[in-house]
């Protein structure tokens, strides 16, 4: 990720058309590699997502938030095992998700709801009174839905 950043700068006014494309191209590989479907390190990008981005019309056409929820579902049946430490892929989008569903683990803010929702989050929030992991497993175990 730091090698596109540094490959491909952000162009200036005297750019030409191939040098923006790349450009876009990059960060478009940055923010999947970066958010969507990163890596443990949040440092590389499987190169199959460049593939992807070889031709403009042909990406608007995939099912993007599919790919990011196959992903992260794969991902969550990995991380059940006792032995695994951490999980990739998509965070922000579990942690909206679990926020909305579980009032418990939710920060407590003085902003109203806004889209999108974990935005709501962003401020400064208390997280005073949100149970310690222990108590959150327990409170998740104790769920009936």
């Amino acid at each position: 990720m730091g090698w596109l950043r540094d490959t491909f700068p952000e162009p200036g006014n005297d750019s030409t058309e191939v040098e923006r494309i790349q450009y876009v191209r990059a960060y478009i590989l940055k923010m999947i590699g970066g958010y969507l479907m990163s890596d443990l390190s949040r440092n590389l990008i499987h190169l199959m997502w460049l593939l992807k981005l070889v031709d403009f019309r042909v990406a608007s056409e995939f099912s993007w938030g599919s790919a990011m929820l196959a992903t992260l579902y794969r991902e969550m049946c990995g991380a059940t095992t006792p032995t695994k430490a951490k999980i990739r892929d998509c965070l922000l989008l579990l942690q909206s998700w679990a926020r909305l569903h579980f009032p418990f683990l939710r920060p407590r803010v003085d902003h109203p709801y806004t889209f999108s929702l974990i935005t709501r989050w962003n401020h400064l929030a208390s997280y005073v009174g949100i149970p310690a992991l222990e108590d959150i497993r327990l409170l998740l175990d104790q769920r009936s839905e």
